[in-house]
């Protein structure tokens, strides 16, 4: 009977990890909300992290920088992922080449995981709720004025194994609002 019962319990939260995990999270961004399966996006980015790691042949070089994005204004977090995720589609995704078909088939994943999050950043963008200040532009254009000093393979393969520090950040965004539904009860 006390296996059962543990059997049962263990199953109840298998699924209510996968539920929850297959739900996504909802993000605010400022004013924006959106949905974001971060937990997905970080499968598919370890599968091909150590590689790019590997390939990277410009390692003091850094495109995104976590105190950077953690300096963002709450309001400026919204136009600045919408600009980021916009550059990673046209850009790094598509200027990344791979003969390993998982690489091209995970790469291919995150751009399309990338491309949803950004129709509900469009919807933000037309409701006026998505704006940056003049700062934060100016943190994009680093990023892309350093990423287009390196040649297009390189900096894809570089941009890709940075992914890591823009999940860190997203993830942050659940973190603050979870901390924030149990400060307000």
């Amino acid at each position: 009977m006390k296996t059962s019962l543990t059997c049962i319990l263990a199953i109840c939260a298998l699924l209510a990890s996968i539920w929850g995990s297959a739900m996504g999270r909802r993000l605010h961004l400022g004013s924006c909300a959106l949905t974001v399966h971060t937990h997905e996006l970080r499968h598919h980015f370890e599968q091909i992290r150590h590689n790019m790691i590997t390939r990277d042949n410009h390692k003091g070089v850094r495109l995104l920088r976590g105190d950077m994005m953690k300096s963002l204004q709450a309001t400026d977090s919204c136009c600045f992922l919408r600009q980021l995720l916009r550059f990673y589609i046209e850009k790094v995704f598509s200027g990344y080449t791979s003969s390993q078909s998982l690489h091209q088939r995970t790469t291919s994943v995150l751009a399309n995981s990338f491309l949803s999050m950004t129709k509900d950043l469009r919807a933000c963008h037309a409701q006026m709720l998505c704006q940056c200040s003049q700062e934060t532009n100016l943190k994009f254009d680093a990023i892309q004025e350093t990423y287009d000093k390196l040649e297009v393979g390189a900096a894809s393969v570089k941009a890709i194994g940075e992914l890591d520090s823009l999940l860190e950040w997203l993830e942050s965004f659940h973190t603050k609002d979870h901390k924030h539904h149990h400060d307000s009860k």
